[in-house]
Parts: structure tokens; sequence; C-alpha cells
């Protein structure tokens, strides 16, 4: 279908060409105008194919360029609609319909899961037995490229089946470029900004509070006042002994 398509963009383009060419020379006066009319009149518009009827050659060109330009103005708009229609999957209990924005979303985030990818791009081509899907991915430098597109296909493969039910046919990959800045897990080193009239509070451990000396003093006092009692009890036991 694309063939086709190229092929009437082709005429189209070079019918458009012609023209354009020849009402130049026109306006400009290289050609003359009378020279042109008797030339469409001797070859195209004489007795011998006015007498052929409708099936002349004239309107059988009529007639494809009509075809032709209806197959690019209804027929191109149709088939679009159609291409973005949603894939059926049928299961044990009925039909689930995926759109086609879920199928290339999940290929694009299970690619973006690779270290080595830095962005990727999907999109995808609806075929009778499942998909095709195509993607355009950037990558790091000192990537093995061969080992990682192998290893995304067979992964978006496996994934998308298992995720949405769809069959891949292939996964088409093209490398857009090689980046050679930093690597997704190299995190940016990042200035502390310290904002101006911000008070850092230090916390204290709090001091043992110290016995006053008063208090030590009492306490001494205590202590000798209790000394000379205890010598009189040790005494008046042994003087009953």
């Amino acid at each position: 279908m694309r063939l086709v398509d190229r092929l009437i963009s082709f005429i189209f383009s070079l019918i458009f060409l012609v023209l354009s060419i020849v009402l130049i020379l026109i306006g400009t006066g290289v050609i003359d105008p009378q020279m042109c009319i008797d030339l469409v009149q001797k070859n195209l518009l004489n007795e011998e194919i006015v007498k052929q009827g409708m099936f002349n050659p004239i309107t059988i060109t009529g007639i494809v360029l009509l075809l032709l330009s209806l197959k690019t103005t209804i027929f191109v708009s149709f088939l679009k609609e159609k291409s973005k229609a949603p894939i059926t999957v049928k299961t044990n209990n009925g039909e689930v319909q995926i759109a086609q924005e879920t199928i290339i979303n999940t290929a694009k985030n299970q690619t973006l899961e690779y270290e080595n990818v830095k962005e990727a791009q999907a999109s995808m081509e609806k075929k009778a037995r499942g998909v095709i899907i195509y993607e355009i991915i950037q990558v790091y430098t000192n990537t093995n490229i061969r080992e990682l597109t192998e290893a995304i296909q067979s992964s978006v493969k496996s994934i998308v089946y298992a995720t949405t039910g769809v069959n891949v046919l292939d996964v088409n990959i093209k490398i857009k470029n090689v980046y050679n800045g930093k690597r997704k897990e190299e995190p940016e080193n990042k200035e502390i900004v310290i904002e101006p009239n911000v008070k850092v509070e230090e916390v204290v451990a709090p001091k043992k509070e110290e016995p006053k000396k008063e208090e030590v003093k009492k306490e001494d006092s205590k202590k000798e006042e209790e000394k000379p009692q205890e010598n009189k009890v040790e005494e008046k036991k042994e003087e009953n002994k």
C-alpha cells in the first residue's frame, strides 16, 4: 500500500511540475500560447480521437486522474481512521479492545528501562497476524548497540504479549544518535545554597547540676555530729562486757 501511495504521489507531482513549467514559459513569452493550443488540437482533439466516443485516450486519462485524486483525498483519510482503530483480542470470556496507544506506550516504557537508553520514541503498524513496532532510540556512549537492541527486541515482544495479548511480529529499531553526557544513575553535583538571615540553632546537651557548696557543708557537719554518738555507743558496749 505504501508503494502505491508513493507512485500516485509521484504521478501527481510530475503532472503539476510539467504544468507549472509550461505556464511559466507561456507567461514569460518563451512559448507562444497559440502553439500550445495547436498542439493540443492536433494531437488530442483531432477527428479520429473524437470519433472513438467515450473510450478515447482523453476520456480514459481523465477517469484515471479522477480516481487517483479520489484515492488521495477520500480513501487516504478513511485508511488513516481505520489504521488508528483499536486491536481486538479474543479471550475465553469475550473480546478485549486494546488501544494502539497502550501498545506504543508499553513498548516505549520497556525500552526506557534499560540504563543505556536515554530517549525512545515508538510507533506501530497493524497487520493481519499481529503488529509491527517501530522504535527510534538514543543511546549513551560506549554502548554495545547490537547486544542492547537484541535485548530490547526480545523484551518488548514478551512484555507486550504478556500485558496485552497482542502478537508482536517484529520490533524494528533505529539508532538516532549517541549521547555523550552523563548517564541516568550519575547524580548531578548540586551547590548548597545557604539562605541569608537564617540562624542555625545548636543542640546543647544539658549539663549535670553540681551540688551547691552550702549543701556540701551541711552534709559534712551532719556526718561529724553522728561520729561522736557512734563512739559513745561503742564505749557503752565495751563497759557492759
